[in-house]
């Protein structure tokens, strides 16, 4: 997932994309209930908005990422 991340993070400037290793911060990792890798999770204005798991394509992390 981390090249499809990083190219769809160099077209979009509005949103900020962050990853986590969940061996590195399993405490982060139970906060926000990730049991699968790859996770990933939309937060708006503090609150998850939106939550896919497993791989996903360029188009659908655009998708996600703008939902």
């Amino acid at each position: 997932m981390g090249p499809v991340v990083s190219n769809v993070a160099e077209q979009l400037d509005s949103v900020h994309f962050y990853k986590v290793d969940v061996d590195e911060a399993p405490e982060l990792a139970r906060q926000f209930g990730v049991q699968s890798i790859p996770t990933l999770i939309l937060i708006k204005d503090g609150e998850e908005a939106n939550r896919s798991v497993g791989f996903i394509p360029d188009d659908a992390v655009k998708e996600f990422a703008q939902s």
